[in-house]
C-alpha cells in the first residue's frame, strides 16, 4: 500500500507535495486531516461530549505523533465542529467551529466561534465573546396574498400552504400575523387581534377562496397598510412591521418590505415548467430562517 501510495505520488507531483520522503500522521479522531495550516490538522467530526464536536492537533514531523490542542470553549459553543476551518497570518493562529447551534423559540439558528492561538498555541480570545441573544423586538407580519385571475388554483393553495409554514415556524416567538387577499376587490381574512384570539390558524388559512377578478396590487397594498397596522387591528407600537408584497406606501410608514414570487406573468415556453416558490429567507430584524 505505501509502495503503490509512493507511485501515485510520483505520477502526480504538486508542486506543494514532497514525494521523496513524505511523512504520514494518523490519529483515531473523526475528520482528522480535514484542514491542515503549518502542522495544525482538524478532526472536526470528532466527538469530545455529547454536545462537544471537533478537535484540533498539533503534529510534531520529528516524532510522527500529534498532540491535541486544549481550547476552553463557551459553555454555549454545542455542535461546533472544531477545526472546521483554519487560518495562519504570521505567528497566530485562528481555529474556528462554524457550527454552533442557538435555539430560540422553536428556531435553530447556526453560529460560530473563532478561537485565536499565539506561536505558543496558547489561546489569546475567542470570537465573538458571546453568542448575540434571541431577538426579543415584537414583529408584526402581514401576508398580502394575490387572489386575482391571473393565479391559478393550484398556485393559490401553495401559497396558503406557505402561509401556514411560515407561521408554524414563528411559534414561541413575539409575532403576530394577519392576512389579506387582493384582486379588483379585497378581503380581509384575519388581523392581528383575530390571530392572537385563535388557537387553530391552519383552519384560518384553509378556508380562504380565491377571489378571481383582477389585479389592483397597489389599491391592496395602501389598504393593508392604512387599515391593518393599525392599533385597533391588533398591530403593537414598537414592533417591527413586515409586509409582504409591499409599495413605496410602506417604505414611508416604517414598514420592512418582501417580495414573495408567485409564478410567471407571461408563459414563455422556457417557463412553462416554472412552479410557484416562495421563500422567505430572511426576516430582520428577526432574522428568523426558514
Amino acid at each position: 500500500m505505501f509502495a503503490l501510495f509512493r507511485l501515485l505520488l510520483q505520477l502526480f507531483r504538486g508542486f506543494s507535495v514532497e514525494v521523496e520522503g513524505p511523512i504520514t500522521f494518523q490519529k483515531a479522531a473523526a475528520g482528522f486531516g480535514q484542514t491542515v495550516v503549518q502542522l495544525i490538522v482538524g478532526a472536526p467530526l470528532q466527538m469530545r461530549d455529547m454536545n462537544e464536536t471537533g478537535k484540533v492537533y498539533k503534529c510534531d514531523p520529528s516524532s510522527g505523533q500529534c498532540q491535541e490542542i486544549q481550547i476552553q470553549r463557551p459553555p454555549d459553543a454545542v455542535k461546533m465542529s472544531l477545526g472546521l476551518s483554519l487560518a495562519a497570518r504570521g505567528s497566530q493562529i485562528l481555529v474556528c467551529g462554524p457550527t454552533v447551534h442557538q435555539a430560540c423559540g422553536e428556531n435553530m439558528y447556526v453560529k460560530g466561534y473563532c478561537f485565536l492561538l499565539d506561536q505558543s498555541l496558547q489561546q489569546l480570545r475567542h470570537i465573538p465573546d458571546s453568542l448575540p441573544e434571541c431577538p426579543k423586538r415584537p414583529t408584526d407580519i402581514v401576508f398580502l396574498i394575490d387572489g386575482s385571475g391571473s393565479i391559478n388554483s393550484r398556485d393559490f393553495e401553495t401559497m396558503k400552504t406557505f402561509v401556514i409554514e411560515v407561521i408554524r415556524r414563528f411559534h414561541g416567538t413575539d409575532t403576530l400575523f394577519a392576512l389579506m387577499q387582493f384582486s379588483s376587490i379585497f378581503q380581509e381574512h384575519f388581523d392581528f387581534n383575530k390571530f392572537k384570539s385563535t388557537h387553530n390558524i391552519d383552519s384560518l388559512v384553509h378556508q380562504v377562496r380565491q377571489l378571481e377578478g383582477a389585479t389592483y396590487t397597489a389599491k391592496a397594498i395602501q389598504k393593508v397598510v392604512k387599515e391593518l397596522f393599525v392599533s385597533w387591528k391588533g398591530s403593537r407600537d414598537g414592533a417591527a412591521r413586515i409586509l409582504i408584497v409591499v409599495t413605496d406606501e410602506a417604505e414611508r410608514a416604517g414598514i420592512i418590505r418582501y417580495a414573495i414570487g408567485v409564478r410567471p406573468i407571461y408563459h414563455h415556453a422556457h417557463l412553462q415548467n416554472q412552479r410557484f416558490v416562495g421563500t422567505l429567507q430572511q426576516i430582520q430584524p428577526c432574522r428568523h430562517r426558514l
